[in-house]
């Protein structure tokens, strides 16, 4: 059987496909092709359940020097492929099904479309149902398996990070050994996920008074005012310099595979809802999750420990910086204890490393 799945989304978005797209690659002992956009193809490298990846560019993901026009004839190289490959099934992994998509799985010509969402248009043969209760997303993307004969409960989210990427990265880094690394990711692209740069040097100065740690700090590369790829680079710099007198090490990370390694390194991170809190959950790290105006129920980490804030009024502004600290030290006193205490449905603890999964306490 060869099965494409659509998924030209965020980074977060691919990172929760990636149990659908092991279940199927087990059941059916093949490889998955997939339609991604190039902003989040390094997501796969290395995923051994992974077979053609099929490009598609955003204009505004375009790098520098490249043309418009040359896009659209990548673009068109793409339409030509998918469609010269003879797909039987064609899988629209979203939330609900639309019309840019379906395009793309009316373009490979498969026998069957799967897809969620009602009153589905005719060329979608197998449609899922909206749920009526709530569930994960990885749960719900799990569905879209069922009308191939598939209905295996999803595993952990799956990123393949090697041991030289690691390797690389601690020699970078230089981190001090024998305390925990803790991991703060201070971007959000929605405005009510954002927590002021003021509250998270609170937050580390006051675990750096509570125990001897150390912290990596993440952010969005780039200018605020950057229209294609806003980023937060003069918060981190008001917050590097407000941190001097404590151990903290400023990652600066140029691409997706960095962040997942220096990521990997750490015991534990804080981060609001976004792609870097997925990217935390596949590499198997704790987290303590900050969600204003989304739904937690359907975003929240998945296969990890971790702990939850929804922030009053969907605004994660509105958060303490006491709030934030009462759940860090509560999870991390959990996995200190050995406890797993995970709300999500798997109990799988995994880093994947190179294809190698990696149990973690």
């Amino acid at each position: 059987m060869k099965i494409l799945i659509i998924r030209r989304d965020n980074i977060g978005d691919l990172i929760l496909t990636t149990p659908l797209i092991a279940t199927l690659a087990k059941s059916f002992n093949c490889k998955i092709d997939l339609l991604v956009n190039s902003y989040n193809q390094s997501i796969l490298d290395n995923n051994p359940h992974v077979g053609r990846i099929h490009l598609y560019s955003k204009l505004h993901h375009r790098k520098p020097g490249q043309s418009a026009i040359g896009v659209i004839l990548r673009r068109l190289k793409t339409y030509i492929d998918i469609r010269c490959a003879k797909y039987d099934v064609a899988i629209i992994a979203r939330e609900h099904w639309d019309k840019r998509p379906l395009q793309w799985a009316r373009i490979a010509g498969a026998k069957r479309i799967i897809a969620v969402g009602d009153n589905p248009p005719p060329i979608i043969t197998d449609p899922i149902p909206v749920p009526t209760e709530h569930c994960h997303i990885v749960e719900l993307l799990a569905q879209l398996a069922k009308p191939v004969g598939v209905s295996s409960a999803p595993g952990p989210l799956e990123l393949y990070v090697t041991q030289d990427e690691i390797n690389a990265m601690v020699l970078r880094l230089m981190l001090p050994e024998g305390v925990p690394i803790y991991g703060v990711q201070i971007s959000a692209r929605k405005v009510l996920q954002r927590w002021q740069a003021e509250k998270f040097v609170e937050l580390i100065h006051k675990m750096s008074q509570r125990e001897n740690c150390h912290f990596l700090l993440f952010w969005a590369p780039g200018a605020a005012d950057n229209k294609e790829h806003p980023g937060d680079d003069e918060k981190a710099q008001q917050i590097i310099q407000a941190c001097e007198n404590v151990s903290l090490t400023p990652v600066i990370t140029k691409n997706l595979r960095e962040l997942m390694a220096a990521m990997s390194l750490c015991d534990q991170i804080v981060t609001s809802d976004g792609g870097a809190l997925h990217v935390a959950s596949g590499v198997g790290i704790p987290t303590v999750a900050m969600f204003g105006n989304s739904d937690a129920w359907f975003w929240r980490p998945w296969g990890v420990p971790c702990e939850v804030i929804e922030a009053p009024d969907s605004n994660v502004s509105l958060l303490t910086v006491d709030d934030v600290f009462t759940r860090f030290i509560t999870l991390r006193a959990r996995i200190v204890a050995g406890k797993s205490g995970d709300a999500a449905s798997s109990d799988d603890k995994a880093v994947f490393t190179g294809g190698q999964q990696i149990e973690h306490d």
